[in-house]
C-alpha cells in the first residue's frame, strides 16, 4: 500500500522545474512548426506525451526503488533483447537506411532511449556494495562492461552513434564515483585519446576512393561523356591525402577531369560527395559527413554542412533579445530542418534571443543541481548511483545538444531533455524524474 505520508517529502521544486521546461518546449514546438508545408500538430502530440510521461513517471513514484532495483538486470536484460529484435524488425528513416524504431500504428518507439536508464539501473545495482573508493580494479569492471559494450555495439549497429556515446558519457562518472582504480583511469584515458588520434590519423592519411554512385549523379548533373569516362577510369585508384577533412583531389587526378568552369563544379561535387575513406567500413558515409562538417562546414554549405550553418544563423540573427515569439524568419522560411527536434534550441534562441536562451539552461542548472542535494541525502548507494546516473543523463544531452546546435560538436541527433519533441525520449526522461522523486520521498525509510 502507499503510504500517503510519502507526501509530505514530494520534491515540488523538482517537480514544477521539469514541467516549466516541457510547456516551454511545447510553446517552442508549436512556434517551429508554423512554417511546415503541410499541417503538423506536433505541439498536440507533445502535450499528450507530457501527460503520458508524467503518468509513467507516477507509476515509478508508486514503487520502492530499492524493489526496482532487484528486476535492475532482468529490466536491462528486456531493453537489449529489443535492440536486437530492432535489427529484424526496425523501422528507420526514409533518407537513411537505419533500425532504430518499433512501429506500433502511428507510435515509434525507441528502445535506445530506454537503454540509456536500463544500463544506469543495471551499474547502480551492481556498484551498491562497493564501499573502498579506489578498489576496483580490471577484474571488478568487466562486469560494467559487459552492461555498457553489448548495449553500445547494438546501438551503433543502427546505426545511431550519438546515443551510443551518450552511453560512455554515462558510464564514466558512475564507475569514477565507484572507485575504481587511478591507474585504470589513466590507461582507459590514454586508451581514448589513442582512438581520438587514430581516428583524425585516418582522415589525414586514409586513402580515398571515388564511390560507385557517382557516375549517375554526375550525368543526371548535365557532366559530359568525356567527363565520365574520366571518372570511370579513376575509379578502383586511391588517393592518398594529407589535407585534414578536406579530401582535396590530387593534383593528377585535377588536372585528368579537367580546368573548365564545368568541370570545376563537377570537380567540387566530386570532392565533397564521393570520396570517403578507409574508415567507410566503421562509419556510415553521412556519419563521414557530419565529422568532416563538423571540422569545416563551410565546405559543403548545401550538404552536410547546411544544418550547422543555418543553427548557428539562427542563434546569432536573435541577438540578446530575440526577435519575438513565433517571429523566426530560419523556422518560418524553413532554411532550419528538424527544427521541432534537434535543433529547437535554435529556434527559440532566434525568437527569446540570448536572455532566453540563457534562462533556458538556467533552468536545466537549477534542474540538475536540484536532483543533485538529494545524493546528499541518501543513506544508500545504490540510491546515490541511482541519481547519478539519471543526472549524466540529462546533463550529457543538454551539453551534446546545444553544443551541436553552436557548431561545437558534430550533429548526432540528441534531443534537449523535456524539451524537444519525442515520445520515447520524454517518456523515459519522466521516469528518471519519478526514480529520483521516489528516492527522496523514501530516503528517511531506509535501514
Amino acid at each position: 500500500m502507499f503510504d500517503r505520508r510519502l507526501l509530505s517529502n514530494f520534491d515540488w521544486i523538482l517537480f514544477l522545474l521539469v514541467m516549466t521546461i516541457s510547456l516551454i518546449g511545447v510553446m517552442a514546438i508549436y512556434s517551429a512548426s508554423q512554417g511546415y508545408t503541410e499541417p503538423t500538430r506536433y505541439w498536440l502530440r507533445q502535450l499528450n506525451w507530457i501527460a503520458l510521461g508524467t503518468a509513467a513517471g507516477f507509476l515509478v513514484l508508486l514503487v520502492d526503488f530499492r524493489t526496482i532495483g532487484n528486476y535492475a538486470y532482468l529490466i536491462h536484460g528486456g531493453v537489449v533483447f529489443s535492440l536486437l529484435l530492432l535489427m529484424f524488425y526496425g523501422s528507420g528513416s526514409g533518407t537513411v537506411s537505419v533500425n532504430r524504431w518499433f512501429q506500433v500504428g502511428p507510435i515509434a518507439i525507441q528502445p535506445s532511449e530506454f537503454a540509456k536508464f536500463s544500463m544506469v539501473l543495471a551499474l547502480a545495482f551492481h556498484f551498491r556494495d562497493a564501499r573502498r573508493v579506489g578498489n576496483i580494479g580490471w577484474r571488478g569492471i568487466i562486469w560494467p562492461l559487459v552492461i555498457l559494450l553489448v548495449p553500445f555495439f547494438l546501438i551503433v549497429r543502427q546505426p545511431d552513434l550519438g546515443t551510443a556515446v551518450l552511453l560512455v558519457m554515462i558510464f564514466i562518472p558512475i564507475t569514477l564515483m565507484a572507485g575504481v582504480r587511478m591507474r585504470l583511469v589513466v590507461y582507459s584515458g590514454a586508451a581514448g585519446l589513442l582512438a581520438i588520434f587514430a581516428l583524425i590519423g585516418a582522415f589525414q592519411f586514409g586513402y580515398y576512393q571515388i564511390d560507385d554512385t557517382i557516375s549517375p549523379l554526375l550525368a543526371r548533373r548535365g557532366a559530359d561523356k568525356a567527363l565520365l569516362e574520366e571518372v570511370e577510369a579513376l575509379k578502383g585508384q586511391r588517393f592518398y591525402l594529407r589535407s585534414s577533412f578536406n579530401a582535396r583531389l590530387a593534383s593528377f587526378a585535377v588536372d585528368e577531369i579537367g580546368s573548365s568552369k564545368a568541370a570545376a563544379k563537377h570537380r567540387l561535387l566530386i570532392e565533397q560527395k564521393s570520396f570517403h575513406p578507409f574508415i567507410s567500413k566503421v562509419l556510415r558515409p553521412y556519419q563521414q559527413r557530419r565529422l568532416i562538417t563538423f571540422i569545416n562546414p563551410d565546405q559543403d554549405p548545401l550538404g552536410a554542412g547546411y544544418h550547422v550553418i543555418q543553427s548557428k544563423v539562427a542563434i546569432g540573427s536573435g541577438r540578446f533579445w530575440g526577435k519575438g515569439y513565433g517571429e523566426s524568419t530560419q523556422g518560418s522560411l524553413n532554411f532550419l530542418p528538424a527544427r521541432h527536434t534537434d535543433f529547437l534550441f535554435s529556434i527559440f534562441s532566434e525568437e527569446w534571443g540570448f536572455v532566453g536562451a540563457t534562462v533556458l539552461i538556467l533552468l536545466y542548472l537549477l534542474l540538475i543541481l536540484r536532483g543533485g542535494t538529494t545524493i546528499l541525502q541518501t543513506h544508500d548507494r545504490f540510491s546515490a548511483f541511482l541519481i547519478l546516473g539519471i543526472l549524466s543523463i540529462f546533463t550529457s544531452q543538454v551539453l551534446v545538444n546545444i553544443g551541436m546546435a553552436v557548431g561545437l560538436l558534430p550533429v548526432v541527433g540528441v534531443p534537449l531533455p523535456f524539451f524537444s519533441y519525442g515520445g520515447s525520449s520524454l517518456i523515459t526522461m519522466m521516469m528518471g524524474v519519478g526514480l529520483i522523486l521516489n528516492i527522496r520521498m523514501r530516503r528517511f525509510l531506509w535501514s
